[in-house]
C-alpha cells in the first residue's frame, strides 16, 4: 500500500535530535554585530543602486544618440516630406538650367 513521505505516526526522537544542534549555532549575535552587518548591507544596496543607475543612463543615452542617428525618432510624415523636397529641388534646377540661355563660345 502506498506511504505518504509525510507519515506523523513514527516516533518522535528524530523531532529531538534538531534540538541539540541549536546550541551549534554561532552565539556571537550581539547588537553591535548586527548593526556593523545591517550597515555593510546597506552600503551595498546603494552601490547596487548607485551602478545600476549609471549604466542605465549610459545605455539610455546610447540608446538615444543611435535612434537619432538612424532617424528613428522623426514622424512618419517628416519621411514622406524629405523624399519629396529632393525631388522639387531637381526639378527645380533642371528648368534653371534650361532658363540659361545659349551663349556662344568664343572658342570655336
Amino acid at each position: 500500500m502506498f506511504q505518504p513521505d509525510d507519515n506523523h505516526n513514527l516516533d518522535s526522537a528524530q523531532d529531538n535530535d534538531s534540538g541539540k544542534n541549536l546550541g551549534k549555532i554561532d552565539a556571537n549575535i550581539s547588537t553591535e554585530n548586527v548593526a556593523v552587518r545591517k550597515q555593510q548591507i546597506t552600503n551595498i544596496f546603494i552601490k547596487l543602486i548607485a551602478i545600476g543607475l549609471a549604466l542605465g543612463a549610459v545605455l539610455g543615452s546610447g540608446a538615444y544618440y543611435l535612434l537619432h542617428k538612424l532617424g528613428m525618432t522623426k514622424r512618419p510624415d517628416q519621411f514622406k516630406q524629405e523624399r519629396i523636397e529632393p525631388k522639387q529641388q531637381l526639378e527645380r534646377s533642371i528648368k534653371e538650367i534650361k532658363a540659361i540661355p545659349n551663349i556662344p563660345s568664343h572658342f570655336e
